[in-house]
């Protein structure tokens, strides 16, 4: 489950930049992208105002800390990093029933975003597949 998790923020701190560059759109603020995934996690969990601002700041501050300490691609501190914000999470539900569902559903995103993320790698090798490079004869040539 910690790996999962680990992978789910290795994958929400580097995409989103490569996402907004793929698709020729803005790049998503740190802060919106919080406030998005904490509706989704609001929609299964129970939580008042201030329990959804607090855990997207949880989530704003990891984000910022990934970036502060370089820890992309470093499962150490990405691990250190992610249990924190866990441990700051459980503290602000209060209930670790509403925890439990909490990483249920970050298992359930990391899935998704995963299988997005193969559909889009499948889509990129689609368009590209049909291209060569190189010189003929050699490998990757015509």
């Amino acid at each position: 489950m910690k790996k999962n998790l680990l992978l789910f923020l290795l994958f929400f701190a580097s995409c989103l930049p490569g996402e907004a560059q793929s698709n020729s759109k803005k790049e998503v603020a740190p802060a919106e992208r919080a406030r998005e995934i904490v509706d989704r996690l609001a929609k299964k969990i129970p939580m008042t105002k201030g329990q959804k601002d607090s855990v997207a700041g949880a989530f704003v501050q990891l984000l910022d800390d990934v970036q502060k300490y370089n820890a992309e691609g470093n499962e150490k501190i990405m691990e250190l990093l992610v249990k924190s914000r866990d441990e700051k999470i459980k503290k602000i539900l209060h209930d670790d029933q509403k925890f439990d569902q909490y990483l249920l559903m970050m298992s359930e995103m990391l899935k998704e975003m995963q299988e997005n993320q193969n559909r889009q790698m499948q889509q990129q090798q689609r368009q590209h597949g049909g291209q060569k490079s190189g010189m003929p004869g050699m490998p990757g040539g015509g």
